[in-house]
């Protein structure tokens, strides 16, 4: 097999083009940050994407994020973005996992293989295990408060404005990042209704005797039920996009700097 002449960091900016991921400057005064996913695998392409355009992130009076067809990952993939979109602290509702015998079963399961750099996460586990067993069959809190405050130190240099394109493909954690950027006071959200799925997670596979088929079931729900409800919904957007809007980018930058 032919040996590669790029670099390493050459080899990650070929595989962030190829799924989609960039970074433009579109004007004088607004770039353009497109994220297809928050998966695993492209937490280190994020970090290099924002790495590489710091200057022009903190330079650019506006800022727009498009995380259309972006239909999750994980939280990690994102955070690099929150000190130069939010303009304070996030608020976060807390959850309640459902005890059962499936859930303690897993945890026991993970604290058997966690590698030993990880006493305290281990240690975490061990005591909501405690927890669930003592209330089987019930939801348990395994948090002291129904509410986190996550702190962002904002950038000293970072954009005015920001707009966020979202569409009905828009899920999990890219919905987590949307409901977050929804308290920074400089955000606006552009677009259609995201996926709506995020009441109800952290999924597990229930063995129900049935060997051809696998079910899986999330073992929490959010603590902002039943008030403020998200499955089936969506997070509605700031601005509605309709199908006469062929051009969402080029309608987010009309918006910026009209």
């Amino acid at each position: 097999m032919p040996q590669s002449n790029l670099t390493e960091e050459q080899i990650k900016r070929k595989i962030a083009d190829f799924y989609g991921f960039g970074a433009k400057k579109l004007s004088g005064e607004t770039m353009l940050i497109t994220l297809p996913s928050f998966d695993y695998p492209f937490v280190d392409i994020i970090t290099g994407l924002v790495a590489n355009n710091r200057n022009l992130i903190e330079d650019c009076k506006n800022l727009i994020i498009d995380v259309r067809g972006n239909s999750g990952g994980t939280d990690d993939a994102y955070q690099i973005l929150l000190p130069y979109i939010m303009s304070n602290s996030i608020r976060n509702m807390g959850v309640e996992y459902l005890a059962s015998p499936t859930l303690v079963d897993g945890l026991k399961k993970y604290i058997k293989t966690a590698g030993d750099n990880k006493e305290k996460e281990i240690d975490m586990v061990k005591r909501w295990v405690g927890l669930f067993e003592k209330n089987m069959g019930k939801f348990v809190n395994v948090k002291d408060s129904t509410f986190s405050l996550q702190k962002v130190v904002p950038s000293e240099k970072s954009p005015v404005n920001v707009v966020i394109l979202t569409d009905k493909k828009v899920g999990s954690s890219a919905e987590s990042f949307v409901m977050k950027a929804k308290q920074s006071k400089k955000v606006k959200i552009a677009g259609t209704v995201t996926s709506g799925g995020l009441d109800y997670a952290a999924a597990r596979m229930f063995d129900f005797g049935c060997p051809e088929y696998l079910l899986q079931l999330p073992t929490y729900r959010s603590l902002r039920l039943p008030d403020y409800p998200i499955d089936n919904i969506g997070m509605q957007p700031d601005i509605y996009l309709d199908k006469n809007v062929k051009d969402w980018v080029q309608f987010a930058l009309e918006y910026l700097e009209q």
